[in-house]
């Protein structure tokens, strides 16, 4: 069994020029292969215990389960299994794991409430907490919330029971990413707490080299607007997800231009002319003293809904970027429109370098994030909530 999960790991290392289709043959090949040498019992007539017969028609459609893809002689032999012994958590699991593949969830969870009943496992509480969380996409409010909140009860009994388990910290990882955004008044902070369990997860050999969970991270990284910390991620993730299957290149190459865009505008000013700037500077010196306020003299378009990225001047001469966040895209700021902060939170880059073609040093910039535009003031005017966009976390749901 190890032996073909490392093969189907290495397969493309070792053949970088192979299809995925390829790939699958292979693995199935080897499959094959081992069953002929290994198990050769599950294809012959030859008498055995009921028992024994079950756990080699486990072992074979686990053999088969390793493939990505969903495959039917995987659900064949899960399924002779399990009829043949009954109180086999693990087939019953792996069955349930088997039919998830062919977006079966409601029987998939049946599955795994099966073997839940039977043995009470990380790895069984995990897989039932993710279809569940997968259920819930097609349930309206409130029965979503509440398909969730089972999810994450889910993997807190998972976390409890098995802490080393990579599996259940990426799940609740993500389950804690969907609360921040369902939650109105959470602190950016409280997403270091979902920092700490793609941590964990990946000290795990089973999420360790698994590119989604570092998609994931990269995704929540982002949004707190730690670059550094993201682009590592996105790099990890497009190291495993060696055929670019998940898009990763282009979210590396999205957030490389972003940063690289989001500089050049800073550093250039807007590309406003001396003249205006400085009759904008002058102008907010008779602004009171009570906001932090900003002339805008320049947008960074980008491929991303979030954040609206401006640039902005103050009484100081000094330029800043604006990142403001839960923002509806097409409400839009213009040159010459003044922004009033009551409590800038500022951010800074220095020495940072963006991982282009060729690389790209960013020496500092500075800019202010808003988490949200009823914080601020546009023309002297408060935002109204018709502003607000409800962000989505764009994460998978394991």
């Amino acid at each position: 069994m190890e032996k073909l999960k490392h093969f189907k790991q290495t397969y493309h290392k070792n053949h970088p020029e192979s299809t995925k289709d390829e790939e699958t043959r292979a693995i199935i090949a080897k499959i094959e292969e081992y069953i002929k040498d290994v198990l050769p019992t599950i294809i012959t007539t030859r008498s055995y215990d009921i028992n024994q017969k079950a756990l080699l028609l486990l072992e074979a459609g686990k053999l088969y389960n390793i493939v990505d893809d969903y495959q039917e002689i995987a659900e064949t032999f899960l399924s002779k299994s399990v009829k043949m012994n009954p109180k086999s958590a693990d087939g019953w699991h792996e069955l349930g794991k088997c039919v998830m593949k062919r977006q079966d969830v409601e029987f998939a969870q049946s599955c795994f409430r099966i073997a839940l009943g039977i043995e009470r496992s990380a790895e069984i509480l995990t897989s039932l907490a993710i279809s569940v969380r997968l259920a819930a996409l097609k349930v309206p409010e409130p029965g979503q919330t509440d398909l969730r909140t089972q999810a994450m009860d889910l993997l807190i009994e998972a976390r409890r029971l098995d802490n080393s388990y990579g599996p259940a910290h990426c799940a609740f990882a993500t389950g804690l990413f969907y609360c921040f955004f369902d939650a109105p008044k959470a602190e950016l902070h409280f997403l270091d707490k979902v920092i700490e369990n793609y941590q964990k997860a990946v000290e795990c050999e089973l999420s360790r080299t698994d590119p989604q969970v570092y998609i994931n991270m990269a995704t929540c990284l982002r949004f707190m607007e730690k670059y550094e910390e993201a682009l590592s991620n996105i790099q990890k993730a497009v190291e495993y997800d060696s055929r670019n299957e998940l898009k990763t290149l282009e979210m590396l190459n999205s957030c490389s231009n972003y940063l690289l865009k989001f500089s050049e505008a800073i550093q250039k000013k807007g590309k406003v002319k001396a003249k205006r700037l400085a009759e904008m500077v002058q102008s907010l010196q008779k602004q009171q003293a009570d906001d932090f306020h900003l002339k805008i003299i320049g947008t960074v378009a980008h491929d991303e809904p979030i954040p609206v990225a401006l640039v902005g001047v103050d009484s100081a001469g000094e330029v800043y970027g604006i990142t403001i966040y839960n923002c509806l895209p097409d409400f839009g700021f213009v040159i010459g429109d003044t922004i009033s902060v009551p409590s800038p939170v500022f951010r800074q880059i220095e020495n940072f370098q963006v991982p282009s073609d060729p690389p790209v040093t960013i020496e500092s910039i500075r800019w202010i994030r808003v988490a949200t535009p009823t914080q601020i003031k546009k023309n002297g005017a408060a935002l109204p909530e018709s502003v607000l966009a409800r962000a989505v976390a764009a994460t998978q749901t394991k």
